[in-house]
């Protein structure tokens, strides 16, 4: 009868040990997998350095104009700043829902 008893406590102890590590090791897995894609992805997408200067670069100005009141001096500024770092005329409220 121990050696039943000592095999179903065994098989127990296993069983619970998958069950806690399993999903543990599967997140982890999923965890470094994503990180590794999203550097893949920055190393090898060129147009994620042009996209991130340039919304570094209007995140001022899109603020002061999404801020600002209509046909003041403020949002008269902040679209020429706009105009300036995009180098033309451009739709600003979608441009700055884009970046912010």
């Amino acid at each position: 009868m121990e050696i039943k008893n000592l095999n179903i406590e065994n098989l127990v102890r296993s069983a619970v040990v998958v069950a806690v590590g399993l999903p543990i090791a599967l997140s982890l897995t999923n965890l470094t997998g994503t990180a590794t894609r999203l550097a893949e992805q920055s190393l090898t997408d060129p147009t994620s350095e042009v996209t991130a200067s340039l919304k570094s670069e209007l995140a001022g100005p899109c603020v002061r104009y999404m801020l600002s009141k209509a046909d003041s001096k403020l949002e008269r500024e902040a679209k020429n700043d706009i105009e300036e770092v995009v180098g033309g005329p451009v739709n600003y409220t979608e441009t700055c829902k884009w970046v912010l």
